[in-house]
């Protein structure tokens, strides 16, 4: 197995800090991760839920002490308001605490002899200075990604980007092991609004909807919570663009711009593997981490994309799903929750209970089956 030289990793959140260890644990030997921010996990822009099911797929251990509440429930809401109860076998997921939660990655990875270089923003400047004194860059920087700018990656269209806001309120009544989900035009256009148990009587609340609808997040979002909350105390406020687009084919670039660089490798969102359906990231983000790691230790960085295919193809399924929710209007959404309230889940694999639902639809709402499978064959 061969070992790259030096490894620059531009990002120090999961992905980044996911592709450092995996890096070093498989015999790699220098990497540096650069951030901008003064310290690891500062001001997270996350609602923080992360699958168990997807965590176990990735082998992802979540620590105890980042988990601030674990999810049994999930209440997916109709513009009419009705909702679907999902309710499985096992616990869902959890929320964690991001702060924690990266940190406690950073640690690993400087024990393993990892360098972590904060308070650096990284401008074009840097990224040319940099790259006759690495072998490889890492784009691990979000979105939009300084690294992929660099190089002249096309970013996703308005369409698939989406704008998201989000309070943490004091709500003193909230479920402590439940995820609510609502739906529609008047709460989120072609997104969802979210309110997410954080325990401690916390709840983080937001929303999001593609750039192309052009809405003021805030107002909606206060105007929703006003008559679900009444009163409420705002812990703090963050704003976030999240990429919802299609995967892109390939994320091991070479690229002669970069010169002595012999690949930058993009990875989580600023290789635009975010869950286009759900917007969530944390696990995808570690997934295409440890994939490019590994690509490099072995000093064979298009293996990364071998790697990664299963997420590549997995999000390229719920791309399609998503079209399809965003062709529905309030009554298709209205048609849609009043039918899935006779489906149960029997398994926490999200791909085979999609597939399971549309069945279900096949029988009881032919019409909206027919508009899922203009987008899914």
């Amino acid at each position: 197995m061969g070992t790259a030289k030096k490894v620059l990793i531009v990002g120090a959140g999961p992905s980044g800090l996911a592709c450092a260890e995996q890096f070093l644990e498989n015999g790699g030997v220098d990497v540096t991760i650069v951030d901008k921010k003064s310290k690891v996990g500062e001001n997270p822009r996350c609602a923080g839920g992360i699958s168990f099911w997807m965590a176990e797929k990735v082998n992802v251990s979540i620590p105890e002490d980042c988990i601030v509440a674990t999810i049994k429930k999930v209440h997916i809401y109709a513009p009419d308001g009705n909702y679907w109860e999902l309710r499985g076998n096992r616990d869902y997921g959890c929320i964690v605490d991001r702060e924690l939660f990266e940190q406690d990655m950073a640690k690993k990875v400087q024990v393993l002899g990892g360098k972590i270089e904060l308070n650096h923003a990284v401008s074009n400047k840097d990224l040319d200075d940099w790259r006759d004194e690495y072998d490889f860059l890492v784009g691990a920087d979000g979105f939009p990604s300084t690294v992929a700018r660099w190089i002249d990656i096309e970013e996703p269209k308005a369409f698939d980007v989406h704008h998201c806001f989000q309070r943490e309120i004091v709500w003193d009544w909230f479920p402590e092991d439940t995820i609510e989900v609502y739906f529609g035009s008047k709460v989120a256009p072609k997104g969802y609004l979210w309110l997410f148990a954080a325990g401690e009587k916390k709840v983080r609340a937001g929303l999001g909807a593609p750039l192309s609808e052009c809405m003021n997040l805030p107002r909606l979002l206060d105007g929703f919570l006003e008559k679900q909350v009444y009163e409420y105390k705002t812990l703090n406020v963050v704003a976030k663009l999240i990429p919802t687009s299609g995967p892109r084919d390939i994320n091991a670039f070479w690229n002669a711009k970069a010169s002595r660089l012999r690949h930058i490798l993009l990875v989580g969102d600023a290789g635009l593997f975010c869950d286009p359906l759900t917007g969530g990231g944390i696990i995808q983000g570690i997934a295409s981490g440890k994939a490019a790691g590994r690509a490099l230790a072995e000093d064979e960085p298009f293996n990364y994309d071998r790697y990664i295919s299963w997420l590549r193809n997995q999000n390229k399924r719920r791309y399609r799903l998503k079209k399809v929710l965003y062709s529905f209007n309030d009554e298709d959404l209205n048609e849609l929750i009043h039918a899935m309230k006779g489906f149960t889940p029997k398994t926490m694999s999200v791909g085979k209970e999609i597939r399971r639902a549309i069945l279900h639809l096949l029988w009881r709402r032919p019409r909206l089956f027919k508009k899922f499978f203009k987008y899914l064959r």
